[in-house]
């Protein structure tokens, strides 16, 4: 093989390499998902803590903890979700005490592809997807994320309009 034929070769692998390097970056799927996001079970996004006890409990779910009463503002609850147990933490705005938050979380990481199916057939693609985390968003500001670390899966669901509600309330800090 002559110097022209390895230099050419050395090129082609460079330009190969440059390419196959972008298939590690994130992946925007859409712009928009297609319906609003839907609230967790029973609840309502801007219920009162009333409510949304009332609420886990026609979900089935047993609520356990209520810190609605100081940062970070916050009822929890166990059950399960999508065949799962899972404990459930509603947020609430730190003064008007409406929820605008509600997370998930799985100690069964094989709740993750299940969720996301899930998720995938209510909102369509996630807005923003890498290997273990996917987000979907709306221009009102409401998000959903699903990701995933070593021992956990979760699911954040948060309405834009009562998360602005809840920064504005909170100084312009998460209230956390």
């Amino acid at each position: 093989m002559n110097l022209k034929n390895v230099m050419k070769t050395a090129w082609a692998f460079f330009f190969v390499l440059i390419l196959l390097s972008g298939c590690a970056t994130p992946v925007w799927v859409s712009k928009e998902p297609p319906v609003p996001i839907t609230p967790v079970l029973s609840s309502e996004w801007g219920a009162a803590i009333e409510q949304t006890k009332k609420a886990i409990e026609r979900d089935g779910n047993k609520w356990f903890k209520d810190s609605t009463d100081h940062s970070p503002f916050a009822l929890y609850a166990s059950g399960e979700y999508l065949g799962h147990r899972a404990i459930f933490s509603y947020f609430f705005t730190s003064k008007s005490k409406k929820l605008y938050r509600v997370d998930i979380t799985f100690d069964d990481l094989s709740a993750f592809e299940k969720a996301k199916k899930v998720l995938v057939e209510a909102y369509r693609p996630p807005t923003y997807s890498e290997p273990d985390v996917n987000h979907w968003a709306w221009d009102d500001r409401s998000l959903l994320i699903l990701q995933r670390d070593p021992i956990h899966v979760q699911m954040s669901f948060s309405k834009g309009p009562f998360s602005l509600e809840n920064y504005n309330e909170s100084g312009g800090s998460s209230g956390k």
